[in-house]
């Protein structure tokens, strides 16, 4: 087996913002005081949650439960009201809700279940959202951590936005981490998941970080998956030796 072989080129295995239309910039400081007020208010208006969710009502679990599952699982419930002919006021709502638990829920497992619920929505916040939870992550245990970032980076890439590629190409291309063998496991797993979301993207900011990984990376794992990807992104199946890739890359028409 080549150095560096890995068995699995794969990544990482797979309170809240308050609402309130008039007061928006107390949402953190409503949300660390469990503010019953924010949630009797979201709760009693006139949303149509109906259209969105299925019962239990999310809202009311996330406001009335401390049960780490029931939170999760309530956060997963959550879609973007603009997907089901919401309003406004009901974006705002449920994008404060899901940026706010995907940066600062206590428990991991919530956070993994707004950093996936987020992957879902159009709305540009998200992007931001998923940003800030990537790195918000280094509050927990160092293998935790892996696993929430791992997420952030797959629901980057589900969200299609063009505005992700920033992130996810800064990643891909980190140097190999220095450390013990779990920290230099753990750094490429993050690398491997955002080389897996840049597939995502027909972008040349993408596709220049992949051919570059996989020109340049001792790791096999990370750059196959780099190779697979330029493949899904591109819709090209050229060798896996870099240089037609290169090509690809200098070809006036791809260029944005």
């Amino acid at each position: 087996m080549e150095k560096g072989k890995r068995s699995r080129a794969q990544g990482c295995p797979s309170c809240l913002m308050p609402f309130t239309f008039c007061h928006l910039p107390f949402a953190f400081c409503l949300l660390a005081c469990g503010c019953a007020g924010f949630w009797d208010d979201v709760t009693s208006r006139d949303f149509s949650w109906s259209a969105m969710f299925t019962k239990p009502n999310p809202l009311l679990v996330l406001r009335d439960s401390s049960d780490g599952d029931k939170r999760a699982n309530a956060l997963r419930a959550l879609r973007e009201p603009k997907q089901y002919g919401g309003s406004d006021a009901e974006q705002d709502a449920i994008v404060n809700i899901l940026t706010t638990a995907a940066t600062t829920e206590k428990q991991p497992l919530c956070r993994l279940a707004a950093i996936g619920a987020l992957g879902h929505f159009k709305d540009p916040r998200s992007v931001k959202g998923l940003s800030d939870a990537f790195y918000n992550a280094s509050v927990f245990s160092p293998e935790t951590s892996t696993v929430i970032r791992c997420q952030a980076l797959t629901a980057l890439g589900e969200t299609g936005n063009p505005a992700a590629v920033e992130l996810l190409a800064r990643v891909v291309r980190e140097p190999p981490a220095e450390g013990t063998d779990l920290e230099k496991q753990q750094t490429l797993d993050v690398r491997i998941a955002a080389a897996r979301a840049l597939g995502k993207f027909s972008h040349y900011q993408a596709t220049e970080a992949l051919v570059r990984v996989m020109q340049n990376d001792r790791d096999v794992a990370l750059r196959d998956r780099a190779y697979e990807s330029l493949q899904a992104a591109t819709g090209k199946k050229l060798p896996p030796d870099g240089k037609e890739w290169e090509q690809l890359l200098h070809q006036a028409s791809y260029k944005e």
